[in-house]
């Protein structure tokens, strides 16, 4: 019988030869991988991940409205919503995408509307639920957004909570902060502590109905409402829900720092506390820890009704630890350290360039993932004409929108307007009336809004608006229809800078300060992103004529894309000598240099 034949069997068909094989595959993906992912010259770079993508409030400018100033409707010689719907088209006009609007509820204007008798009504001055419901479809439909004035530390007296809390009624009745006070050996009864207003005088006022007093960190007719009653917190929980449920995008919340008192009024406030906005912080009526969970419930809210509400606080004195704090809480502290620059209480010792670099530091002095804001003028102090001076404006105009963050603009800024002059006239500004300092008063800021040439700057066709129009204020030429036909104007610079600031070097959070003072009376500062464009923004702020200066340190040469006199954009500019006037300020595209090998 034949033997059977066995097959030849390949080399690499025996399992030894493929064990090799498979060690020998292994290896070599294994020398590739390393070649490619240790060594940078084979690799190549790697790209940076992309950026998160922003969020609406990061993106945009916002924009304040003071109601009462901005467009009359009505001609009643007091603005309203509907002068403000009126204007929508002006704000994408600006390139502006978001509004924030001052106080319109139901109050007796004590406090302009900061002394609110009803948070959810639109007093009558103003127009009704039905203009704001209006308002809030015509700005959505523009892609405008609406953040609106909250003023939860304390209500007018003519509140019915108020109301009912003098009355001891509950819930009320422990709404807002009460005192017996201190009886005096002479029978006398007199305030707890030495707490004082930020509107001077006094914290403390009696009232007869309660037979107590009641405390007042603004005015005498603005009780202070009791956070550490669960009762106020859930109230207050329900108007923001009110607004939310209106559409609303945002709060900007008014007073924020004076939310909380320590419980034990017996303490007194260090000598020499004359009000509220004292230098020395007040430990005692101001910052306290408690705010914080406060907010975090306000934030809790407004995540619940989804698309990424804004909430701004008014954070005037605080501490860089409290600013951290809010972020932390989850709100955007306002970042006012750049207004008091260059007024008359400036705290400015050296040059005016110097400080806004010092104070620019301070304002990106924040954790990662934290957004930066700016802002330079609003409600409470000086225009920045007035403040700073008229060769300023569009160089702080172009600082503000080439900054990092989110800017903040007030009504009228971006057409350069003076505050009306009401030196000899009564003032209105309850601040000045309780202090009897007219230089306390805020009037001035508070003028309206120049549209036009015609006799009531376009504002309103009343022969008595409620604040005055003044020559100073230069109406027949700084107003918007003037400047929108003007080469040069304010009002056309600022809508450049809005558009300039989509750009992606200046749409992050970054900046490159130069250390030290490269020039104590020029500011400058680098924009762009990790691996992409970069730009160097300069403004001589110094008071002589001109000045020449070398940049070099930032390259050799750029071509300038924003210029606030005229005749200089698109040249190119060696940066090794460059001459600026006085206020003038420019945004200089940087030349890429190739390095030689």
């Amino acid at each position: 019988m034949d033997k059977a034949i066995k097959p030849k069997v390949g080399c690499c068909q025996r399992p030894i030869c493929t064990g090799i094989l498979f060690v020998c595959l292994i290896g070599g993906i294994a020398a590739v991988v390393c070649v490619t992912f240790l060594l940078p010259d084979v690799r190549g770079p790697t790209p940076p991940p992309p950026p998160a993508p922003l969020e609406w409030w990061q993106k945009t400018i916002i924009y304040q409205v003071y109601p009462r100033s901005f467009k009359d409707s009505n001609d009643d010689g007091v603005g309203d919503l509907r002068g403000v719907i009126e204007k929508l088209d002006y704000f994408r006009y600006l390139g502006v995408g978001a509004v924030w609007l001052s106080p319109f509820f139901t109050s007796p204007m004590r406090d302009f509307g900061y002394d609110v008798s009803n948070y959810t009504e639109v007093d009558a001055i103003f127009g009704n639920m039905t203009d704001f419901e209006e308002l809030m479809t015509e700005a959505h439909e523009r892609g405008i957004k609406i953040i609106i004035d909250f003023v939860p530390n304390h209500t007018s007296n003519e509140s019915a909570w108020f109301e009912a809390s003098r009355r001891s009624e509950e819930p009320y009745k422990d709404f807002y902060v009460w005192n017996n006070g201190t009886l005096l050996e002479n029978g006398t009864r007199v305030p707890p502590n030495n707490w004082k207003s930020v509107f001077e005088g006094t914290a403390w006022q009696w009232d007869e109905a309660r037979q107590a007093y009641y405390y007042h960190a603004f005015l005498a007719s603005q009780p202070d409402l009791n956070y550490r009653n669960h009762a106020v917190r859930e109230h207050i929980k329900e108007v923001l829900k009110f607004w939310l449920q209106k559409g609303v995008d945002g709060f900007r919340i008014d007073a924020i720092p004076h939310l909380f008192e320590i419980e034990d009024q017996s303490m007194d406030e260090p000598l020499g506390a004359t009000n509220g906005f004292d230098p020395n912080l007040h430990k005692y009526i101001k910052n306290q820890p408690e705010i914080f969970d406060v907010v975090r419930e306000w934030r809790s809210i407004l995540d619940g009704f989804g698309g990424d509400r804004f909430l701004l606080a008014e954070t005037v004195g605080i501490p860089q630890e409290a600013r951290m704090q809010y972020y932390e809480a989850g709100s955007v502290p306002f970042f006012f350290d750049l207004i008091p620059l260059g007024g008359k209480a400036s705290p400015c010792t050296k040059s005016l360039a110097s400080c806004f670099m010092e104070t620019i530091r301070d304002g990106v002095n924040i954790s990662s993932g934290q957004w930066p804001n700016f802002v330079i003028g609003n409600h409470d102090n000086p225009r920045i004409a007035d403040r700073m001076g008229i060769q300023y404006v569009d160089a702080l105009n172009m600082i503000l929108l080439t900054l990092p963050g989110t800017p903040t603009t007030y009504y009228g800024e971006e057409l350069g307007m003076h505050g009306g002059d009401y030196r000899g006239l009564p003032p209105k500004d309850p601040y000045a009336i309780t202090s009897n300092n007219p230089d306390n008063s805020r009037d001035s800021e508070r003028n309206p809004m120049q549209w036009d040439s015609t006799l009531y700057a376009g504002f309103t066709k009343s022969h008595t608006p409620w604040l005055p129009f003044t020559s100073v204020t230069n109406m027949s030429v700084v107003n918007v229809k003037k400047e929108n036909a003007t080469e040069g104007s304010s009002l056309l610079l600022y809508k450049e800078l809005a558009s300039l600031r989509q750009n992606p070097a200046f749409m992050n959070s970054k900046i490159d300060i130069p250390d030290g003072d490269l020039n104590e009376q020029v500011l400058m500062y680098g924009r762009g992103t990790t691996r992409g464009e970069r730009y160097l923004v300069m403004a001589f702020l110094g008071n002589a004529t001109s000045k020449q200066l070398n940049a070099s340190s930032w390259g050799l040469q750029g071509k300038v894309v924003f210029a606030t006199k005229l005749g200089r954009r698109d040249h190119m500019v060696k940066l090794n000598n460059v001459t600026l006037n006085q206020g003038e300020g420019l945004v200089v595209h940087l030349e890429e240099v190739e390095l030689q090998a």
